[in-house]
Formats: structure tokens, sequence, C-alpha cells
């Protein structure tokens, strides 16, 4: 053999050999994962009372979360009174009426203690100074309304219905609108 073909033959022999090294060393990676696979396999418990458990026990959570939520869509668009002025059928200027809020329908003030009658969450109520009604505490009667705190903030509730002044109505807005309600 001369020397070019010798050195061909040393080339593959050599390429072989590393070939082969890198195929064993490859199988032996394949085989460890093998076993990390087949140890992870074992402990896998499939279709077992326990699995099925903690899939229920986390429905009824989720469900419970979400029937637990309460949606509350602060100053609602689809409510006419937040679009336009309500008047009586005289064109006065009336306060939005809203369930959620006080509404100051009747002053008692010739009479000691003065006293109110408050419409609340649809319901009728005559309060006097010092009364609660849920979260509002009344402060003060006066003859042009009432008084009340809630969540530490003091807001003054109007006659509703009152005919208002000219020199009111003219600098009335929708943002004063919004002032009046009350937040949630």
């Amino acid at each position: 053999m001369d020397r070019r073909t010798r050195f061909f033959w040393s080339i593959a022999l050599a390429a072989g050999v590393l070939i082969i090294l890198f195929e064993a060393y490859t199988l032996n990676d394949v085989k460890a994962e093998r076993k990390a696979f087949a140890k992870a396999a074992e402990k896998t418990i499939i279709g077992t009372d326990d699995e099925l458990e903690e899939v229920i026990v986390f429905l009824e959570e989720n469900l419970e979360a979400r029937a637990n939520f309460k949606f509350d869509l602060k100053n609602n668009p689809l409510k006419l009174d937040k679009v336009i002025f309500m008047t009586d059928e005289q064109g006065r200027l009336i306060n939005s009426q809203q369930a959620n809020t006080l509404r100051v329908s009747g002053l008692y003030a010739n009479i000691n203690p003065p006293k109110a009658s408050v419409e609340f969450k649809n319901k009728e109520f005559t309060v006097k100074v010092g009364d609660k009604i849920e979260d509002y505490r009344i402060l003060k009667i006066s003859k042009d309304g009432i008084l009340a705190i809630r969540r530490g903030n003091a807001k003054f509730y109007p006659l509703q219905g009152r005919t208002l002044n000219p020199e009111d109505t003219s600098v009335m807005s929708r943002k004063s609108q919004y002032d009046q309600e009350e937040d949630y």
C-alpha cells in the first residue's frame, strides 16, 4: 500500500473511532434520561380518587370565587338621569333618585328634636340626629336637608323635589350632578 492510501485509511479509522465514541456518550445520556423518566413514571398515579379530589376542590374554589365577585359600575351610562336633567311638570330641577344613596323626601323642622323622612334602598325611614341607616349616620337636620357621614366623609343631602333658585340652576352642570352622587 502506498502512503496516500494508508493516510486515507488512517483518517477513516480515526473518524470512525470518534463517531463511535460520540454515539456511545450520547446513548449514555439517553439511558440516564430514560431512567429518570422511568422513576418519574413510577411515582405518577393515574386515575386515582386523590387526583379527582384535587380537581374537584380546585373547581369548587374557582366557582366560589366567581360567586363572590360583585360587579359595580360607577356612573352607569344607561341611567337617563346621568345624561339629562330631570324636571317636574313645572320645569323645576329635581335630583336623581338612586336606591343606594340617601334621598330626603320630607323634613319636620318645627318639632323638637327635628326629624327627616329619608328614602334608602326603596324603604322609607324617619330619622333624627344621631340615627343610623346602614353605614350612614345623621349629623344634622336643617330646613334645606340633612348632613350625613359615611366612611368618614360628610355629605349634605338636600330635600328632593324642592324648587331651586335661578342662580342655583345657572351654575348646575352634569359634573355637579355627578358630585352629588355617593361613591359606593
